[in-house]
C-alpha cells in the first residue's frame, strides 16, 4: 500500500485534532546505555522479566529526573508519533496485568512518571484528555486488562476507581470471578460475581472493556451494562478467525448500544500466517466500519510487550511469560515483529496515512484516530451519573 502521497496531510491532521491510542506499557523502550546497562543485569541475575522491566522502568524514572537528553528524545518520539493519549495497562510495566500488587505498583510509577518527566497527565475524564492535549501533555488512562486481581471485593475495585482506574477489562484469556477469557476451553458468561461487577463499574463510570473475553461473556457483558462497552482492542473473526478476533453479532451489539471498538496493530491477530500490513489492518477496519459506522470505531495499536521495540534479549522471555497468561503457541503474537510499515512508535502518522489512502474522509478519520473515544467516554460518563 503506497501511503508516501499522503503522510503530509495525515501529520498535519493529526497536528489538528484529538489522536488516541491502545499502548498496555504506557510509552515505548527508548534505550539508552544506563537503561541496557540494567537489562543486562538483570539477565546476568537470571531475574523474571518481569523483575528485570520492572527494574528498567523504576530506573528510567532517575534518569528522566537527570538527563535533558533522554527528556528531549522521548518528547521528539512522541511528537513525531502525533499521539495525544494512551490507554495503559495496570500491572503492564512488568507483564502482570493480574497481579494485584504489580497494579498497584504501576499506579505509583505512572503518578511518578507524570511529575518526573513533566510532559505526561493522568486523565480521569474525556475533559480532563482535551486539557492534557491543550497543556501540552501526554494523556494516561489506567486500565486493567484483568479485573480477576480484585478477586470477588468490589472494595477493591472502588479503591482502583479512587487511584484513577477508568478502564476495566472483566477477563485476559482465561477464567476469573466475573467470567471467561478468549482462550478458555468452554468459555460461559458472565458470573453472578460479574454481573454484580459490572454494574458496579457502570455505576463509578469505569469502562466495561471485554476485548479478551470469550463469546459469552463479551455478549453477557454488552446485554447486561447499564452503559455502553469497548471492545478496546481486538480485530474481526469475519475477516481473520483468532480466539481475539470479535464475530459480527458482537459488532452489531456494539452498534446497537452505543459502543466502541478499537482494531490492533497485531499481525498474528489480523492473519491466521502472521503476514499482515496495513493494506490487511484496513480489511479488518473497513469490515468494522460496514457494521459499526465510522463513529464507533478506532485504532487500538496494542504497542508494547511485544512490539519491535522490545530488546531482542527479551523476547524468548517474553514469549515464555504470555503462555503463562494464557496465550497458545499458534494464538500468541509474534515478539519484535510488527506491520512492515509500522515498526517504530514515531511511525504512528504510517495509520492515519492508510485510512485518507483507502478514501475515508479527512472529518472521518480525525474521528477514527481519537474522537471516537472521546465520544464513547462521555457516553459512558453520562450512563454513571443514572447508573
Amino acid at each position: 500500500m503506497d501511503i508516501a502521497p499522503w503522510l503530509d496531510q495525515a501529520r498535519a491532521l493529526q497536528t489538528e485534532t484529538f489522536v488516541f491510542d491502545y499502548a498496555p506499557c504506557g510509552e515505548p523502550i527508548i534505550m539508552t546505555p544506563r537503561h541496557r546497562a540494567q537489562m543486562m543485569a538483570g539477565l546476568e541475575h537470571k531475574l523474571p522479566i518481569g523483575r528485570i522491566l520492572a527494574t528498567m522502568t523504576r530506573d528510567r524514572l532517575d534518569e528522566i529526573a537527570t538527563s535533558t537528553e533522554l527528556r528531549a528524545r522521548i518528547r521528539a518520539c512522541w511528537d513525531q508519533s502525533g499521539v495525544d493519549a494512551v490507554q495503559l495497562t495496570l500491572g503492564g510495566r512488568a507483564l502482570a496485568p493480574q497481579l494485584w500488587d504489580a497494579c498497584i505498583e504501576d499506579v505509583g510509577h505512572w503518578l511518578h512518571r507524570a511529575r518526573a518527566g513533566g510532559d505526561m497527565a493522568v486523565c480521569t475524564s474525556a475533559d480532563d484528555l482535551v486539557q492534557a492535549r491543550a497543556a501540552g501533555r501526554i494523556g494516561l488512562v489506567f486500565g486493567l486488562q484483568d479485573s480477576g486481581v480484585i478477586g470477588t471485593d468490589l472494595d477493591r475495585l472502588d479503591l482502583l476507581y479512587r487511584m484513577g482506574l477508568r478502564v476495566a477489562q472483566l477477563t485476559y484469556n482465561t477464567r476469573n470471578a466475573i467470567g471467561d477469557g478468549c482462550e478458555e476451553r468452554a468459555p460461559a458468561g458472565l458470573s453472578r460475581f460479574g454481573l454484580v461487577a459490572v454494574h458496579r463499574m457502570n455505576a463509578l463510570g469505569i469502562v466495561v472493556d471485554v476485548s479478551h473475553c470469550g463469546p459469552a461473556t463479551t455478549m453477557d457483558a454488552i446485554s447486561m451494562s447499564r452503559a455502553p462497552v469497548a471492545v478496546t482492542h481486538a480485530c474481526c473473526h469475519t475477516v481473520a478467525a483468532h480466539p481475539r478476533a470479535k464475530t459480527d453479532d458482537v459488532l452489531r451489539a456494539l452498534r446497537d448500544t452505543g459502543g466502541f471498538f478499537g482494531i490492533v496493530t497485531v499481525p498474528k491477530f489480523l492473519s491466521p500466517e502472521g503476514q499482515a500490513d496495513l493494506g490487511v489492518m484496513l480489511r479488518h477496519i473497513d469490515h468494522a466500519v460496514s457494521i459499526l459506522g465510522t463513529d464507533k470505531v478506532g485504532i487500538a495499536t496494542d504497542w508494547g510487550g511485544w512490539t519491535p521495540d522490545l530488546p531482542p534479549e527479551l523476547i524468548d522471555a517474553a514469549t515464555e511469560n504470555f503462555r503463562r497468561l494464557g496465550f497458545k503457541a499458534d494464538t500468541s503474537p509474534q515478539f519484535g515483529v510488527g506491520l512492515p510499515e509500522f515498526t517504530a512508535w514515531e511511525q504512528w502518522p504510517h495509520l492515519t496515512a492508510s485510512l485518507l489512502a483507502a478514501g475515508y474522509p479527512a472529518d472521518d478519520v480525525r474521528q477514527m484516530i481519537g474522537g471516537n473515544w472521546l465520544a464513547f467516554t462521555r457516553r459512558v460518563e453520562a450512563a454513571s451519573r443514572i447508573a
